[in-house]
Formats: structure tokens, C-alpha cells, sequence
């Protein structure tokens, strides 16, 4: 109950009524207070969100039945082809000319090279040369801080002028000594000493000339020079490094002729000779069969080889790894098969007239382009399994042929024949 107030004329006395509060009734209505800004902005992410969820649950449903509808006209498509034999690509090969070859692999290493570095320890005071610097024999490549050897060949002069000066009073006494014993006014005793000392005298001459050379030694040991012609592939970072004897600061290499060092295998040493041109692939070069040994490493049964390649131009790059091929006969009659019919066990699949895939053991050399040249084995008119890793032997196909002029090679299937398989498998 409110408190009553007067309304000071006729001294009634009234009673106010509160006033409603939010969300009451009043009058029959309801008063509610208007939703603010965050409360809209909160309903309609929940119902953005909401829309969201079910486009999602939609969508995934389409797509169940979809992969669902697909799967259904796969079985109805395997059921249609049951008892139907798998089809395969196939090829004839290619009538093509073999050269019988002996390929090598391995780096190139330069004709002769050297670690160089100083005899005696010091500080490097300058370099004479830039890497990648061409250099004669002789050339001065470095020298040390020379300033204690400067001191030490002062003193060697000095002391050889003082034992010749020395050498030249003695041989005065004995030249007078000489004259008074011969006349008997001096006693044989002192020409003898006299003698003596001379001869300690120039002992000591030739001590000083030999301390003089060994000065002479250390200077042009505080020089670096160029053993023979070639190029500086490694230099010091600068002067003042302090270095020790026998310490590898230089390397210079002759790029004028490279060797191909590598390993063959028997039957490989069997059709390889000394004197033979090998060719190295892709590179336009060519070189000279100088050694092979024929004896077999006891391990690895392979035997060494080298081929030396003139290289006066510079196009060659020394310690690169290269492949050279020799050829070791005539040319022969052979076809040639795409590189991905031929399998990793040396074997190629041939179709039969019945659709039988039957595997088939063949002598094999691989082409610059990456196929496979077969001197015997196999005829033009067979048909050969294009890729023979996707089907197995003892199979039934139906042969589908493709172009006759040997499939380009993918990515995989033998592209890059390896030096092992160059010989037949």
C-alpha cells in the first residue's frame, strides 16, 4: 500500500497506485522491453549457423548417394563383363640395328692434381692468385712473412766475411812461417800450428757458406709455386693466416685432359681392349680406352678401366658423372621394344594367338633414347606387352595394339636404364 497524500482543498485523502513493472500485465497488456543490438546479432548467428549445418548435412548426403549410385553401375558393369578376358596394350616391335657396347659409367677426374701448401710454418703475407685462376708451372702462388729470414741472411753473410777475413791472416802467419823455419829462425812446432789453425779457419768458411744456403732454402721455402699447368680450384680466405708445415692451403688441378675412372664386369673385360673410342653420351666428347686390367677384384669381381678424354677446350667439367659408351663389334640385326615392356628380371611378355601372356627371357641393350634394342629373341610380328609391370605371366589378355612405332616412355617404367642392365640380363 502506498502512503495516501492530501490534495489540500476538500481534505480527501487518495491512494496512488504503483506503476507496473516490465513484463507485467497492465490493462489487459503485457509490457516487454525492446531485444538490444547484441541479442539480434546473437539470434541470427544462430540461425546462419543453423543453415550452415544443414547445406553440410545435405551435401553429404548427395554425395553417399551419388558414390553409391556409381558403385552400383560398377557392379552392374563387372557383372556384365564377367568371364570377359582384361584388355592390354601391345606393340610390334621395331626391326632397328644393334652395335654391340660396353658402357661405362663414372667420374671424371683430371689428369694430375695437388694439395699444396708451405715446407716451414709462418704467416701468409701475399696471395698471388684467384680461385679458378689458370697457372703455370712455376708460377708463384703465395709467400710467407719474410722479415726473420731477411735478419737470419744478414748474419749468414757476416759470418762468412769474418772466417774468410780469418782464413786470409792465417795463410799470411803460415806463408811467414814458412820463410823463418826454412832460414832456422822459427821452430817447425809453430808452422805446424800455424797450419792447423788455417785449416780449422776454412772449415769454418764452409760452415758459413752452408748456413748461407740454408738461408737461401728457408726463402724459397717461404715461397708457394705451381707444380705444373693447370687451374687453382681452392685458394686461402687472405693474408695474415698463420699456417703450418706441410698444412693443404692450395689445390690446383690439370683440366687439359680427364680420365674416366671406373669398373667393368667379366664378360664386360672379355670384349674390351686398349685403344678402343669411347663416346661420351649427351656430352659430344670422346676419348681413348687407355687401360684395363685384367684381373678381377677379389669382392666385388669387377675389374678397373680408364678412358682418357682430351678436354683442351674446357667444355668438360672435372669430377662430374658421366657415361661413356665403347663399342666392341659390328652391327646386327635387332627390333626395338618401348623401355616399360621389359621387366626388371630381363624378361618381356609376349601375347600368343590364344591370349596367353607368356614370359620370355631375351638379350637386351639399352638405346640413347631409353628403349630396348633385342638382337635375339624376339620378331617383328610378336606381339609385346607395352608395359609389362601391370600384367603377370600365365594370364589370359585380350591385346590391344597401339602405335607400332615403340610408346614413349613414362616417367618409371624405365627411363633410365641402368649401367648394370647395359649387357644383356
Amino acid at each position: 500500500m502506498e502512503p495516501t497524500q492530501n490534495d489540500g482543498q476538500n481534505g480527501d485523502v487518495r491512494l496512488h497506485a504503483p506503476l507496473p513493472e516490465r513484463g507485467e500485465v497492465h490493462g489487459g497488456h503485457v509490457i516487454h522491453e525492446p531485444p538490444t543490438l547484441a541479442k539480434r546479432l546473437a539470434l541470427l548467428g544462430v540461425i546462419v549457423v543453423s543453415a550452415v549445418l544443414v547445406g553440410a548435412v545435405v551435401v553429404r548426403m548427395q554425395s553417399a548417394m551419388a558414390d553409391q549410385a556409381q558403385l552400383a553401375s560398377e557392379r552392374e558393369a563387372a557383372a556384365a563383363s564377367a568371364g570377359e578376358a582384361p584388355e592390354v596394350d601391345v606393340v610390334h616391335p621395331v626391326a632397328a640395328q644393334l652395335t654391340p657396347l660396353v658402357v661405362l659409367s663414372g667420374a671424371l677426374e683430371p689428369a694430375q692434381s695437388a694439395d699444396l701448401g708451405f715446407e716451414v710454418p709462418g704467416r701468409i703475407a701475399r696471395v698471388e692468385v684467384a680461385l679458378g685462376q689458370p697457372v703455370h708451372a712455376g708460377d708463384v702462388l703465395a709467400t710467407l712473412d719474410r722479415a726473420s729470414i731477411g735478419a737470419q741472411a744478414s748474419a749468414s753473410q757476416a759470418a762468412i766475411g769474418v772466417a774468410e777475413a780469418n782464413v786470409a791472416m792465417l795463410r799470411e802467419r803460415v806463408e811467414l812461417l814458412r820463410t823463418l823455419v826454412s832460414s832456422g829462425a822459427a821452430p817447425e812446432r809453430d808452422l805446424t800450428a800455424a797450419t792447423q789453425q788455417l785449416a780449422i779457419a776454412e772449415a769454418q768458411v764452409r760452415q758459413a757458406q752452408a748456413g748461407s744456403r740454408a738461408v737461401s732454402t728457408s726463402v724459397a721455402d717461404h715461397t708457394l709455386r705451381a707444380p705444373f699447368d693447370g687451374v687453382v680450384t681452392r685458394v686461402p680466405n687472405g693474408v695474415g693466416q698463420v699456417v703450418g708445415p706441410g698444412a693443404p692451403i692450395f689445390h690446383v688441378e690439370d683440366l687439359s685432359t680427364l680420365t674416366l675412372r671406373t669398373t667393368v664386369s667379366q664378360s664386360e673385360l672379355e670384349a674390351l681392349r686398349q685403344g678402343m673410342p669411347a663416346v661420351l653420351e649427351g656430352l659430344g666428347a670422346s676419348g681413348t680406352v687407355t687401360s684395363v686390367v685384367r684381373s678381377l677384384d677379389a669382392s666385388s669381381r669387377r675389374a678397373p678401366a680408364e678412358v682418357v678424354i682430351p678436354n683442351a677446350e674446357g667444355r668438360l667439367v672435372a669430377h662430374a658423372l658421366v657415361r661413356a659408351r665403347v663399342a666392341t663389334g659390328s652391327p646386327v640385326p635387332a627390333v626395338r621394344v618401348p623401355a616399360s615392356a621389359r621387366r626388371s628380371d630381363g624378361n618381356v611378355l609376349v601375347v600368343t594367338a590364344a591370349g596367353l601372356v607368356e614370359s620370355r627371357r631375351v638379350e637386351a641393350q639399352a638405346d640413347l633414347d631409353g628403349t630396348w634394342l633385342v638382337p635375339v629373341g624376339l620378331g617383328v610380328e610378336e606381339l609385346v606387352v607395352a608395359r609389362a609391370a601391370s600384367v603377370r605371366p600365365g594370364s589370359t589378355v585380350r591385346p590391344h595394339l597401339t602405335d607400332t612405332t615403340t610408346p614413349a616412355v613414362s616417367e618409371g617404367e624405365g627411363a633410365a636404364p641402368r649401367a648394370a642392365d647395359q649387357q644383356g640380363g
